[in-house]
């Protein structure tokens, strides 16, 4: 009865499980980027990505099946799966426990960092324990036995001091290195490691694992005179006294490992997978490689008869194992790189994905979103514009890209344009494209000819770094860096000339123009309102200098969204823009780059992290005037004193909240309040106290408004 609860308790919190990552705008789902490891338990793989948990349904292997994402608050790097927890380290967010009882809804129950600016990279989970890596914060074991309320038992602080360090774990030996320097630590007293010895090998470790009496280690080196890159197999049934009893070079620098037997898989990099065995007393044989990979080969992990392999622009990717070397794709799950801009257009959006080039995603179904297409580019991917069937990249270094997409499932690329300086942004009007061209500025583009773009002309050469550019009436208005937001004549394309500049307190990155006003992304200067009416002179209006990093800014009636770096997306109320407000903000996992609008959803371009889709709480759709709330969210969540609850009404109701723990009993029931239209926002602590005296752990509020039933997930620390 207890697991029934739970699943339709978490069946409720869908929608709101990722409360913790956001203000008060509602996740709705994602496509993460880079696949950094992955663990399989029965026929689910649980991959650590950027920047989340990603879990995919291999029943059938030919045809992978989307579970579920969940967001973290950075890189997820390494991953554990243990009963119904996996244990990921996210890097600066440190390790984040997440109950995986249901794939289709993971919750993250408990989290545990080692400090303000530490770094998390090697973890290793046993029984009641995770044993983690933070380099130069030192090795930390950390008492897992509940979930909800991880604990550091006990630490060891490394003489040395590097980023990057791993952990392997055999019993009550623990093995973990900084650099070339491996340290076996007695853990048999959790509260206390004790030093049993340490050993020197050549280069710097990437990844360990533990086969019988054998530590075996990927490492590289190179100080351009000699070079190491591949396997070091070293003897630890002495701990005391490590010795070295095998290695092989790989010539290409190597990640990470997976061990099946006897056989070895690494991670070679451009040499796709290399396959060596390891004899009963250490020694390597080279077997052979596994090549044919578009990118590198960050890790290889096997399943049964079968290899996973993923890496940079290689999305994941499970293979047969016909021989040790020999593999024969089953099936690709892509993922993204780098999203950097983003357009839409009916079910489909289109993403500049850095070096990654052209990726065209299927969001038909915004809950269930996948890529349907990609297509290689030679340069960066900056910045993209559609015009009919094509989509035309501003492609960095490589110039403008224009490639065919009448097939979204397969992208065809038919001309490019070397513009006169590294393309950042295109916007196109009449066939003619308009190119900021970095510390050029401005150039034309004719675009009447599909397959033939070219070059209107040279460069239009303006002060600053031209970032973007946007268009209004007969002016190109240029977001360009420290000189501030330049407004050009382009009448005559073949003439354009400068009218006038707006010198912006911080480095204007984008601008958006909507009713003669400018409306400028500009960085640390935060959101710049300019008037422009009389293009000649340019006057300010107002400005939100809300702490952030301003990239993109896209106006929508009274409200701007800002795409705000590191700190996620941004909603201000602009109806009076001496006195901009924010409304609504969320905070992105990865960076915030640029942002699309389109009816219930706002699609978020967030860098390596991939596409972040949030539901718009703006949308005037007829289903969220009928509702009569829009928008539910606790803060802070997770919370240890006073939590508060903001409700966003769309008319005069009643609400009826009830406290559950995870067995679904009840705990507090409020006193019923009366909502208001617009925002409400209610102290729970103030309006039961009892909410103070609850012990650590996982929460269910549930609300009910008119009938309605909606719940979030609490957590208290």
């Amino acid at each position: 009865m207890r697991n029934l609860f739970t699943v339709l308790l978490t069946v409720l919190i869908l929608v709101f499980n990722h409360a913790v990552h956001g203000g008060n705008l509602e996740y709705v789902s994602g496509i993460p980027g880079t696949v950094n490891d992955v663990k399989v338990s029965g026929n689910l793989a649980y991959c650590a990505a950027n920047n989340g948990l990603l879990i995919l349904d291999y029943t059938n292997p030919q045809s992978p099946q989307f579970k579920s994402y969940l967001p973290l608050p950075d890189a997820a790097g390494s991953i554990a799966v243990q009963g119904s927890y996996a244990y990921v380290m996210a890097r600066t967010a440190g390790l984040r426990i997440i109950n995986v009882e249901d794939p289709l809804h993971p919750f993250e129950t408990g989290s545990y960092q080692a400090g303000p600016s530490s770094q998390g990279w090697g973890l290793a989970v046993q029984g009641n324990y995770a044993y983690l890596a933070y380099g130069m914060e030192g090795f930390r074991i950390v008492d897992i036995s509940n979930p909800a309320s991880p604990v550091e038992t006990g630490a060891f602080f490394l003489p040395e001091a590097d980023i990057f360090s791993r952990v392997a774990v055999d019993g009550n030996v623990a093995f973990t290195n900084v650099g070339n320097i491996i340290y076996a630590l007695n853990v048999e007293n959790p509260q206390t490691p004790v030093l049993l010895g340490t050993k020197t090998i050549i280069g710097e470790i990437s990844d360990m694992e533990i086969r019988q009496n054998h530590l075996i280690c990927v490492s590289n080196f190179n100080d351009f005179s000699s070079s190491f890159y591949g396997l070091v197999v070293l003897d630890k049934s002495n701990p005391a006294a490590i010795t070295q009893v095998g290695q092989y070079d790989t010539d290409v620098y190597s990640y990470k490992l997976s061990i099946s037997g006897n056989l070895c898989y690494l991670g070679n990099g451009t040499a796709g997978v290399a396959v060596m065995s390891v004899d009963a007393l250490g020694l390597v044989s080279y077997i052979g490689n596994a090549g044919g990979f578009s990118a590198p080969v960050r890790f290889a992990e096997v399943w049964n008869d079968r290899l996973f392999t993923g890496g940079e622009k290689m999305g994941l990717q499970l293979h047969q194992l016909i021989a040790p070397a020999e593999l024969s794709l089953l099936s690709a799950y892509r993922t993204l790189y780098d999203a950097r801009d983003i357009q839409i257009s009916g079910n489909y959006t289109y993403i500049a994905d850095g070096r990654n080039g052209l990726v065209v995603a299927d969001v038909s179904n915004p809950v269930l979103p996948f890529v349907a297409g990609q297509k290689a580019n030679s340069g960066n991917g900056l910045g993209i514009a559609l015009n009919g069937n094509f989509a035309y990249l501003a492609d960095g270094e490589a110039g403008v890209s224009e490639y065919n997409v009448s097939n979204a499932a397969n992208p065809l690329l038919t001309g490019s344009v070397v513009t006169d300086n590294w393309a950042q942004d295109i916007v196109i009007r009449n066939n003619i494209g308009y190119v900021a061209v970095d510390v050029l500025g401005l150039q034309l583009l004719n675009l009447s000819i599909p397959g033939l773009p070219s070059a209107a002309g040279s460069a239009f050469d303006l002060t600053g770094t031209s970032y973007g550019v946007a268009l209004h009436e007969n002016y190109a208005l240029l977001a360009s860096g420290g000189a501030g937001l330049h407004l050009v004549d382009v009448t005559l394309p073949a003439q354009p000339a400068l009218v006038s500049t707006y010198n912006t307190p911080g480095s204007a990155y984008d601008v958006f123009v909507s009713d003669n006003k400018a409306y400028v992304a500009d960085s640390q200067g935060g959101l710049i309102i300019i008037d422009i009416s009389n293009p000649a002179i340019p006057q300010a209006l107002g400005q939100s200098t809300i702490p952030g990093d301003a990239r993109q800014v896209i106006v929508a009636g009274s409200y701007a969204f800002v795409a705000d770096w590191n700190h996620g997306l941004r909603i201000f109320n602009i109806s009076n823009p001496a006195a901009i407000t924010e409304s609504y903000n969320f905070e992105i996992s990865g960076t915030a780059h640029n942002i699309a609008v389109y009816g219930e959803y706002i699609y978020v371009a967030s860098g390596t992290a991939g596409l972040t889709i949030l539901r718009n709480p703006l949308s005037t759709s007829a289903e969220n005037a009928e509702m009569p709330v829009n928008n539910i969210s606790a803060y802070p969540n997770p919370f240890q004193g006073a939590v508060m609850l903001q409700i966003q009404a769309n008319k005069a109701s009643m609400a009826t909240l009830r406290l559950y723990d995870e067995t679904g009993r009840e705990l507090i029931r409020f006193s019923d309040q009366n909502l208001k239209q617009g925002i409400n926002v209610l102290n729970l602590s103030e309006a039961n106290s009892l909410i103070s005296n609850l012990k650590p752990g996982i929460y269910i509020l549930k609300s009910d408004f008119a009938g309605i039933s909606r719940a979030i997930k609490l957590v208290k620390r």
